[in-house]
């Protein structure tokens, strides 16, 4: 399972991008570019993408334990 998280470059803001299918499975984000993104707390577009391998690595992100270069967008 491949999920997106994002990070705002101005606030730090970490979010979860859980775009998903009726299946249940994550859709295609190649599309999904950083600069399309805006943050929902300051309004920024200066977004990174971060893809994380399991849920664990989502909640590990969001809380500062994973260091954001894992960046993949």
């Amino acid at each position: 399972m491949l999920m997106i998280c994002a990070e705002c470059d101005r606030c730090h803001r970490r979010s979860i991008l859980s775009s998903r299918s009726e299946e249940g499975r994550l859709e295609d984000t190649s599309e999904i570019r950083g600069n399309t993104l805006r943050c929902d707390l300051c309004g920024s577009r200066r977004v990174r993408l971060v893809r994380v391998a399991s849920p664990f690595e989502a909640v590990a992100f969001i809380n500062g334990r994973l260091a954001a270069d894992r960046s993949g967008g």
